[in-house]
């Protein structure tokens, strides 16, 4: 009987869903620095913006000042959210999955906090079976045990947990992280593999950061609702903003499994936990 209601609330959801104006955003941080990497990636958002109605890219300082637009806009033409994809730094040398929303972080330890989540609940009234949210920062839904550093003890990332908790927050919505890195390299809007892949440099080479290349290319969506957590293809976004999935997984592909496998063989043996005290 359960599942009978469970999935007339859905059906409901989507039929409603399809009656309304859907509205897709791409949040993003406002930089205190130049960086060349951010400036690219706000670029080809706003160019996204400029072509297309109902795409919102949003520069913002706090979880509030993101709210409070996506609110005005929807509510101008009783819209909903389509997909909302939370751009952000993740931060490895910290130990825990997370994603900021300007200056306010979100993670394992909070999420579950009304007082730290009152802005985001506020969305729920524009969410439903039809949305899809993606936690963008890098290792968002990692679920590896974090090898220890000079700043954090050896320990669980959560980024599950982290999911969990925005799945509570949009019981029926689709919620989207990965347990690796999440790349922006050019045409991250062209529905394809650029969010996949790994960064550049010889501090990526450090045995420290095995756990993120065994990883590399897994994706995890998670509904609350349904109470389920399941691996997915590899995360794209297309012109319009919309969050698909891929046909194949990045590491079904040739080239991007044999660079897995190189580099997994070139690291580092000796962890030097100083090597990820000042990198993300």
């Amino acid at each position: 009987m359960k599942k009978i209601f469970l999935s007339a609330a859905i059906l409901f959801s989507l039929t409603a869903a399809a009656q309304q104006t859907r509205h897709n955003f791409y949040i993003t941080g406002k930089d205190k620095g130049f960086h060349f990497s951010a400036v690219t990636v706000k670029f080809q958002a706003w160019v996204s913006d400029v072509f297309n109605k109902n795409f919102h890219f949003l520069n913002v300082s706090s979880d509030e000042e993101a709210v409070t637009k996506i609110k005005a806009i929807l509510l101008k033409d009783s819209g909903m959210i389509g997909s909302m994809w939370f751009d952000s730094h993740g931060l490895y040398k910290q130990g825990y999955s997370s994603f900021h929303i300007g200056n306010n972080e979100f993670s394992y330890k909070n999420i579950h906090d009304s007082a730290t989540t009152q802005w985001l609940q506020q969305l729920d009234a524009f969410c439903d079976a039809g949305t899809s949210i993606g936690i963008g920062s890098c290792y968002g839904g990692a679920t590896f045990d974090f090898p220890g550093n000079d700043l954090a003890p050896a320990g669980r990332m959560n980024g599950d947990s982290l999911m969990i908790g925005i799945g509570k927050l949009f019981p029926l919505s689709n919620i989207y992280a990965s347990e690796s890195w999440v790349m922006n390299k050019p045409g991250i809007f062209g529905d394809n593999y650029a969010f996949a892949g790994y960064p550049w440099g010889k501090k990526y080479k450090k045995a420290v950061w095995t756990p993120v290349w065994n990883y590399l290319g897994s994706w995890k969506k998670y509904n609350y609702t349904e109470g389920q957590m399941v691996n997915v293809n590899t995360v794209a976004l297309d012109k319009k903003g919309n969050i698909n999935i891929r046909s194949r997984n990045y590491l079904d592909l040739d080239k991007g499994r044999r660079k897995q496998q190189k580099n997994i063989a070139k690291l580092e043996v000796a962890v030097n936990h100083s090597s990820i005290s000042k990198e993300n």
